[in-house]
């Protein structure tokens, strides 16, 4: 399926096959910038990022709550670490599955659940979208190929995250130390670049904890935000092009720096009575 993208458009494809595209993502760009750097872009681009189990349960609810993804195993197990159990999982990942305990497998059950209970999350799932498809598009400033792969449209899009606490505080945090401000932005080129959505059309992320009672929140992000998200989309995609022609991917720096402690860290320790 990889090779066969030669134009911009929306494709049905498996996320294994999106992932092995060459094409630009909102994860990647946001590699490409601080606190990252393109050499570890490059590296984890080369040799991949590696299976992250604690991802697993994020990855099982959104099976559940879009209906579609890789499919669940159940391992017949209390834990991992008999080497049946361990085998079991194994072979569930290399078909491409996701594997749970049991306990795991109610966990997200009861996601689900409570998602479709949310007064607004329920109702924005329930408005016959399209889920998980991918979308392709060219830069017109750099001439990079970028993808995207959104959790669910209609005529507006919505973005599903699991996480540990969904306090507007918490999800505050997690925005910004994840970017998401950035993925914003970029969803929503992709979208208005396929004349899938209109500019102004509303961006929803829902949030909901893995942990019960499996609260749900939703938000919208401040414009300004999402305007940050721009700058440093287009930055990231400068970067792509520059270190693609150049075949040099630059590290945090090759010289010696001197370095000096955050504000923050001083008055840490003025308070603490060290200085």
């Amino acid at each position: 399926m990889t090779d066969v993208i030669t134009a911009p458009g929306v494709y049905d494809m498996t996320e294994e096959e999106y992932h092995a595209h060459p094409a630009l993502s909102s994860s990647g760009a946001r590699k490409l910038l601080p606190p990252s750097c393109p050499a570890i872009f490059h590296y984890e681009r080369e040799n991949g990022a590696g299976h992250k189990r604690e991802f697993d349960l994020g990855h099982a609810a959104h099976r559940l709550v879009l209906g579609v993804g890789s499919e669940l195993h159940v391992v017949d197990a209390d834990n991992y670490r008999t080497d049946k159990a361990k085998a079991d999982r194994d072979a569930a990942y290399a078909r491409g599955e996701i594997p749970l305990l049991p306990h795991e497998f109610d966990t997200v059950q009861a996601m689900a659940a409570k998602l479709r209970e949310h007064p607004r999350a329920g109702e924005v799932f329930a408005e016959g979208g399209v889920a998980e498809q991918s979308l392709f598009w060219t830069d017109p400033e750099t001439g990079v190929q970028c993808r995207a792969r959104m959790d669910y449209f209609t005529n507006r899009i919505v973005d599903y995250k699991t996480t540990t606490n969904v306090s507007l505080d918490h999800i505050r945090k997690s925005v910004d130390s994840w970017g998401y401000y950035c993925q914003e932005d970029w969803y929503r080129t992709a979208a208005v670049e396929l004349g899938l959505i209109e500019p102004d059309a509303p961006f929803l992320f829902v949030f909901q904890s893995k942990t019960a009672p499996y609260l749900v929140t939703v938000v919208e992000l401040d414009e300004i935000d999402v305007r940050i998200g721009r700058d440093r989309n287009r930055l990231a995609r400068e970067i792509f092009r520059d270190c693609t022609e150049s075949g040099v991917w630059p590290t945090y720096s090759d010289d010696i720096e001197r370095i000096s402690l955050s504000a923050y860290m001083r008055r840490r320790h003025y308070y603490d009575g060290i200085i």
